[in-house]
């Protein structure tokens, strides 16, 4: 549904757009975008269609400019390029201006020539700019949380290679007798490539995620490995 707001709430969402993208713009005088509103300039039938748009499910149509949807973004049925449009236009506080009479077809093929009526029409189909910042509010939160996790894993991993470096030295002791031999046996390397795999699952035991992991997950792991080596 399209709700109908109060001036003093559309000049609220809007007062952010202040950045100008184009230069050839800047001559042009910046009045209050309207595009929160129902005004004069939308006829029934247009906002009629812009509830269907919106209803039809996300295997639907762009609310936006009619190309396939792949989802519900930002609170509008809407493609990916319309999605992305949205998000760089808040993120940036761009503020965009029409040359015409603010009345532009937007569609898939002239979505991208008038930037300020794609906007508003982004507005119109339910687009919310808080679901913009709710969304990099969520993103910093979980790129904080895996900075701070990562610590323990790295001291984790360092002590696993000092352990497993330990039961390296024990594996060079037993293998002194081959580096005497000038040419290795079959028999040779693969008792070397058995002492190595010997030390990679030796080492993968002090990583508790790998220990967390399903048995088969680990066999198939050392597996892939062992491939690796020989």
């Amino acid at each position: 549904m399209i709700m109908r707001l109060s001036k003093a709430l559309i000049d609220m969402d809007m007062a952010d757009y202040t950045e100008a993208l184009d230069p050839a713009y800047t001559t042009l005088e910046f009045e209050n975008m309207q595009v929160l509103a129902i005004g004069n300039d939308t006829s029934p039938s247009e906002v009629t269609n812009l509830n269907a748009a919106n209803n039809i499910g996300v295997n639907s149509l762009c609310a936006i400019c009619g190309d396939r949807a792949t989802g519900k973004h930002y609170g509008a049925s809407s493609c990916d390029g319309c999605k992305g449009f949205f998000r760089r236009s808040v993120r940036k506080n761009h503020m965009y201006s029409c040359r015409f009479n603010r009345q532009c077809v937007v569609d898939k093929d002239k979505r991208n020539q008038c930037r300020y009526c794609r906007l508003k029409k982004c507005f119109r189909a339910g687009m919310k700019k808080e679901a913009v910042q709710n969304e990099r509010d969520r993103i910093s939160t979980r790129r904080s949380s895996y900075e701070d996790s990562s610590l323990p894993s790295i001291n984790v991993l360092i002590q696993a290679e000092v352990l497993s470096q330990q039961i390296t030295s024990s594996v060079s002791m037993l293998n002194a007798d081959i580096r005497g031999k000038k040419i290795a046996s079959i028999t040779d390397v693969c008792d070397s490539m058995k002492q190595q795999l010997l030390v990679l699952v030796e080492w993968a035991k002090y990583i508790p995620a790998f220990c967390e992991l399903p048995l088969d997950d680990q066999v198939a792991s050392h597996s892939n490995k062992s491939k690796n080596i020989s």
